[in-house]
């Protein structure tokens, strides 16, 4: 007790100092304990299921496709096949409309498995979960809602018994989810899987987005299970050939995949803020240093009265603990402001985001790395300044002078030492501004100036018709191509620079296939007539779709000029036909490719993919359905395109009152936010270094002035 009451005293004495020092500690123990906050949400705190680590997620694997969504059937083997899990479920990601509660609103679904609940050991909060004979073909329609959306609408209400209409279709609300239950990303809205699964088509081939989850037996290894359904792909694939060559299956931990990718970014920041907190310290221990030389003489007494160096170097080190612990409680302070900030800034992609807090593991966490640091900077100066001989510390002419050569370079190397931590942290947030800035010039394959986009999904049950779809389609462009201001307007199912859309096989009839493995795959875009014009793409050869490429003529494609250069390498592609399929079928249609235009960008870190563009009015064949009710509406303005946003709203709405529209935004807005999590992550690492070096320069002005 003695030593601390010295401690604080001295602190006090010494204010300058002390506030130099506590702000510096403040700055590097709040990056570290901020990062640590968000590193224990994601990466280290267990996901709150029943033995988390025996939850597993499994996916196909390909030589094409690393990881992929399952086929329903394949699916239904596994389960029946594999010994090595104690049960098996699945969930698919999807978003519904919901109308009747207010403006219409698209969000965000999981479909479930009755199993799913029951197999993580999960509970409802209110009502029941599923049941078998919810998750039957027929069933009557039910939901359960997620904690937030219950309480958003129904306002503190149990809203259990109550009907709530998704697409068009009441459910009958059963339960209300933990508010804690996660999986993967959080959902307002649960329905069975069973009912849809069994509305999809008798295709093995046909990937809609399942993902199996199991929980492995006891006993069980994540090898030996991976081994299993190894096995087990191999039988599929010898009784299978056509759509289950060279499948396997990652069975992976379900935390695992969660973090796999903000993981990198996670493990960046860990190394920025730990040389942050690197540099605090040789920050701090060159203060102590430089105030250690002024009080040598005080010190030399103590010792020359019969103080054992043991004793002052005991004292001296409890002083710097006590400025670190000081240092560290401001750094909660700090680390609460900045995973505020991080919170709110965030651009999406950080899992179990809800969690992310200043807890209790954070708060020891800080204290720990407080007491640690202050015993590392609180040391050597502590050793230096008692290893002095005394006479020479009691010298009258050695009082406030620079200290011995020694120490002088002790603290030239710890000024050194800070400034080129700092230069690390700059050159590497240099470096990712350099590719941020060669990222953000790439040239998305069309002009995006003048572009308002929106998405329109279109309800299941009320346009699943092709007549009914294809004619409101017709209604929203002529209505919104009429407004003054508009250039033109058109509507496809895949937006640019919006990730990869829909994949589907193909075969040509110049290049037949030579077997079921020998297939190719391209983006498979529905587009009204004037989208392509709309967007302003170059024409290569040919010419592009027409209003009169409509449903009862010819069918016809437009490709972009990768998929030219890939599957028509030796010839000109403009004549040439291909059909939708793994394998020629003679009853099946063909297409006429009647152009090649410039390839547009899906985004902007990876090169153009293979894509064709079909006639939107040419309707699909049927297991194609779901893919025409995704639209997105583009309208080229004159001016401005934001300006006309409230218009477009009231059209849209006029038109369909229960439609919801989703992301009303410039095509510029939307280039941004493909890009938006790497320029976060540059200002993260942009702001580190600036506060390295900001540390830096206390640090050598603080010596510098305090002696």
């Amino acid at each position: 007790m003695l030593d601390l009451r010295l401690a604080f005293r001295n602190l006090v004495r010494r204010p300058a100092f002390s506030v130099v020092a506590i702000l510096t500690l403040a700055l590097g123990i709040g990056a570290n304990a901020a990062v640590f906050t968000v590193s224990n949400a994601v990466l280290l705190s267990p996901l709150p299921y029943e033995r988390p680590q025996d939850v597993v997620i499994l996916n196909e694997q390909t030589p094409q496709f690393p990881i992929a969504s399952v086929t329903r059937f394949n699916y239904d083997d596994w389960r029946a096949r594999a010994k090595s899990f104690a049960g098996m479920g699945a969930f698919r990601p999807t978003n519904m409309t919901v109308t009747g509660t207010g403006d219409p609103e698209r969000v965000p679904v999981k479909m479930i498995t009755a199993s799913l609940l029951p197999l993580l050991g999960v509970q409802v909060s209110r009502g029941r979960a599923f049941v078998e004979a919810d998750d039957k073909p027929g069933a009557e329609a039910v939901t359960i809602l997620g904690a937030g959306m219950a309480g958003r609408v129904f306002h503190g209400q149990d809203p259990v018994g109550q009907v709530l209409t998704l697409d068009n279709r009441p459910h009958t609300i059963v339960g209300v989810m933990s508010a804690t239950f996660e999986l993967f990303q959080p959902a307002d809205v649960y329905v069975p899987f069973g009912p849809w699964a069994a509305t999809l088509p008798d295709d093995r081939g046909w990937h809609p987005g399942i993902l199996p989850i199991a929980r492995l037996k006891d006993g069980v290894t994540l090898e030996q299970a991976r081994t299993e359904m190894n096995g087990i792909a191999q039988q599929l694939e010898n009784e299978y050939p056509e759509s289950n060559k060279n499948v396997r299956v990652l069975v992976t931990r379900t935390q695992d995949q969660l973090v796999q990718n903000i993981r990198p970014a996670l493990l960046l920041l860990t190394g920025a803020v730990a040389l942050e907190l690197l540099i605090a310290c040789a920050n701090v221990a060159n203060l102590l240093l430089a105030r250690a030389v002024d009080r040598q003489k005080e010190i030399a007494l103590r010792i020359a009265l019969g103080a054992s160096r043991a004793r002052v170097i005991r004292q001296l080190v409890v002083e710097s603990v006590v400025l670190a612990s000081v240092g560290g409680a401001a750094g909660l302070i700090v680390a609460s402001w900045a995973v505020a900030l991080l919170t709110s800034a965030s651009v999406g992609g950080v899992p179990r985001m809800q969690n992310i807090a200043v807890d209790w593991p954070v708060v020891l966490f800080a204290m720990g790395i407080s007491v640690l640091t202050g015993i590392l900077f609180g040391l050597v100066p502590a050793v230096q300044v008692t290893q002095q001989p005394i006479r020479d510390a009691l010298n009258e002419e050695s009082r406030g002078g620079s200290g011995s050569v020694r120490q002088r370079k002790i603290r030239s190397v710890l000024v050194v030492v800070e400034v080129g931590l700092a230069l690390v942290l700059l050159i590497g947030a240099g470096l990712l501004l350099r590719s941020f800035s060669s990222l953000v010039r790439v040239s998305p394959g069309f002009d995006p100036s003048n572009l308002l986009v929106v998405n329109l999904p279109l309800s299941p049950q009320k346009y699943r018709d092709n007549g009914v779809r294809a004619g409101t389609v017709d209604r929203i462009i002529d209505k919104v191509r009429a407004m003054p201001g508009v250039q033109s307007a058109a509507m496809t199912t895949s937006l640019p620079m919006a990730g990869a859309g829909a994949t589907i096989h193909f075969n040509r009839a110049a290049y037949p296939p030579k077997g079921p493995d020998d297939y190719v795959m391209a983006g498979y875009r529905a587009v009204t007539a004037d989208y392509l014009a709309t967007l302003g793409v170059k024409v290569l050869q040919g010419r592009l779709l027409s209003a009169w490429d409509r449903q009862g003529g010819a069918l016809v494609a437009v490709i972009n000029e990768s998929m030219a250069r890939q599957y028509f390498p030796d010839r000109h592609p403009v004549g040439e036909r291909f059909q939708l399929g793994t394998e020629p079928e003679p009853d099946f249609p063909t297409m006429e490719i009647v152009g090649v235009v410039a390839d547009l960008k899906q985004s902007f870190d990876a090169g153009a993919k293979a894509e064709f563009f079909v006639p939107y009015a040419q309707h699909p064949d049927p297991i194609l359905v779901n893919m025409y009710l995704n639209t997105a509406l583009v309208v080229r303005t004159s001016g401005n395109p934001a300006e006309l946003t409230s218009t477009v709203r009231s059209i849209l709405k006029e038109i369909n009152p229960t439609q919801p529209l989703v992301n009303i935004r410039t095509m510029e807005t939307a280039l941004a936010s493909t890009v938006a999590q790497p320029r976060f992550q540059m200002t993260l690492l942009l702001a580190f270094a600036g506060l390295a070096l900001a540390l830096a320069a206390i640090g050598v002005y603080g010596v510098m002035a305090y002696t």
